[in-house]
């Protein structure tokens, strides 16, 4: 079945104005995206390993005296739950395999969810699917944005159903579609938000179709359903109502906005993130008389663009708002395409150019998913060695942790290293430094009084590199929480090789970490 948006009914999608059955390949794309995660025991995704220290607090439940010394966790209904509701259904895995597993099953579902979406509006998976399935590990996920990248997952399939159910009675319908709003809002707010402006465009769309028969009734019936994406808005307000801050904008403002679609893929190699989107459009270009769009999702794209211009950096306590919307435009407009019926006469080559851009789109997706998995791979094994330095930490040690940034390199490629020390926190039930403070957003909390400069993310963050190489003493700048007493070891990662405290004897050292043990004052 698909939906007639000129009826406003479903209707049997016609085999022969179709493109060939595409679902296996589509399917076998989703088991391919979980090969990045069989490679490597801690994925390099940015801010993995941060949750991953928060979710250990949080299996904890305050058994231990030593976490329940040093952080609170407190359950709160937030629109940022995602995965932490995972983990803790899966928390018998224990804190490192529950978050491992609840990453590793976000792209495949992503892409599960990008089928649905296509054959729910064009009655069989397109060909746009299959290029969509490529930015189902986009920045965001590589970014560790997992709780987003969830509910954008939620999203999608929400939306499916809302077309797929949009001719029922509405007494009947908007009870599942108001469970599913809400299940995407606690996953992630914005998520829930792509999922309003994917409905809004598509009834967007339905009232142009009807602006001149049926546009009143049409109007009414829209806002009567749109009542069931509203229950996530009343807790917004009442998750708001604490006082933290609701939106913050950041420097360079133009030309973060028109980087939001530079670096749509990035957190692998350069050229692969680049050349992916750059390939498929063109081969959009080049298949555009053979392709039509789709309004009702194309709109929504629209509107999802427009968003990535017009809102803030930091929404809800969420970083990157904006950013992560941009990979959700890209998925809508790649699904609105629907491959045309060819002519009698130019069958052959309707066909050709239909196998060519499918097999552009595998191929994309296969080497840059590969390349994560080899490189996932290498990183894991130096992650491995660094990680060896916990067990010379005592159980409950405090570790204030120092992770060397190069100011005049910005890394393409994401790793680990930033919260890499928050493995801490689960293994040796440590006080570190390298927690997120969200005003309003973060359930945990550093309970142990510590000079609040030096107590969270992003004082880890410490320039040691220059365009000119090492910096002479980089530690100069946390030269106050080194003396302050109230850490015991210092643990710097990224070091490249180099000595970043001279004169003073490491507890362990490798080729990128060194750990040192504190004087005691």
């Amino acid at each position: 079945m698909v939906y007639d948006s000129t009826s406003g009914r479903l209707a049997d999608a016609a085999p022969a104005h179709a493109p060939p059955r595409l679902a296996w390949a589509i399917t076998g794309m989703a088991l391919v995206a979980i090969i990045p995660f069989l490679a490597a025991r801690i994925p390099s995704m940015t801010d993995l390993p941060g949750h991953t220290g928060r979710y250990a607090v949080m299996l904890d439940h305050g058994r231990s005296p030593l976490l329940a010394a040093y952080y609170s966790f407190d359950w709160r209904v937030i629109g940022n739950l995602g995965v932490d509701l995972f983990v803790a259904a899966f928390g018998w895995l224990g804190a490192e395999r529950a978050a491992w597993l609840g990453a590793a099953i976000i792209a495949p579902l992503t892409i599960l969810a990008m089928a649905t979406v296509s054959r729910t509006l064009h009655g069989r998976v397109q060909p746009g699917a299959l290029a969509a399935a490529c930015f189902a590990m986009a920045n965001p996920l590589m970014f560790g944005f997992v709780n987003y990248c969830l509910s954008l997952a939620f999203a999608l399939f929400a939306f499916a159903a809302w077309v797929r159910w949009r001719e029922a009675p509405a007494w009947r319908v908007m009870p599942p579609l108001a469970l599913a709003a809400l299940l995407t809002w606690l996953a992630h707010a914005v998520g829930w938000g792509v999922l309003v402006l994917l409905v809004g465009g598509f009834e967007l769309d339905r009232l142009w179709q009807r602006r001149s028969d049926a546009l009143g009734p049409t109007l009414r019936d829209a806002l009567l359903r749109g009542l069931a994406l509203a229950p996530p808005v009343v807790l917004t307000l009442a998750w708001r109502g604490d006082g933290g801050a609701l939106v913050a904008w950041g420097d360079d403002l133009l030309v973060r906005k028109a980087m939001n679609w530079v670096v749509v893929l990035r957190g692998e190699a350069k050229w692969i993130d680049l050349a992916t989107p750059a390939l498929l459009a063109l081969a959009c270009l080049a298949t555009w008389r053979r392709q039509a769009i789709d309004w009702r999702l194309f709109a929504g794209a629209l509107l999802l663009a427009l968003a990535v211009m017009i809102m803030p950096t930091v929404l809800f306590g969420s970083w990157g708002a904006d950013e992560r919307l941009a990979p959700a435009a890209v998925i809508a407009a790649l699904l609105s395409l629907r491959w045309q019926a060819a002519s009698s006469g130019a069958a052959s080559k309707h066909h050709r150019s239909l196998a060519a851009f499918v097999t552009l789109a595998l191929a994309l997706f296969g080497i840059r998913t590969l390349m994560i998995a080899r490189d996932w791979h290498r990183l894991d094994r130096d992650y491995a060695a660094h990680l060896t330095a916990i067990d010379r930490l005592p159980r409950g040690a405090h570790v204030f942790a120092v992770v060397l940034q190069d100011r005049c390199h910005t890394p393409w490629q994401s790793t680990a290293y930033v919260h890499l020390a928050s493995l801490a926190i689960g293994r040796r039930q440590a006080l570190v430094n390298t927690q997120w403070l969200l005003p309003g957003a973060a359930m945990l909390k550093v309970r142990y009084p510590l000079d609040p400069r030096y107590a969270n993310d992003p004082s880890q963050m410490v320039d040691g590199f220059d365009c000119n190489g090492r910096l002479p003493d980089p530690l100069a700048q946390r030269r106050d929480a080194l003396a302050s007493g109230q850490w015991q070891y210092l643990w710097v990662l990224q070091t490249h090789g180099t000595d970043p405290w001279r004169g003073h004897r490491p507890v362990y050292r490798d080729g990128n970490s060194v750990l040192y043990r504190l004087p005691t004052t």
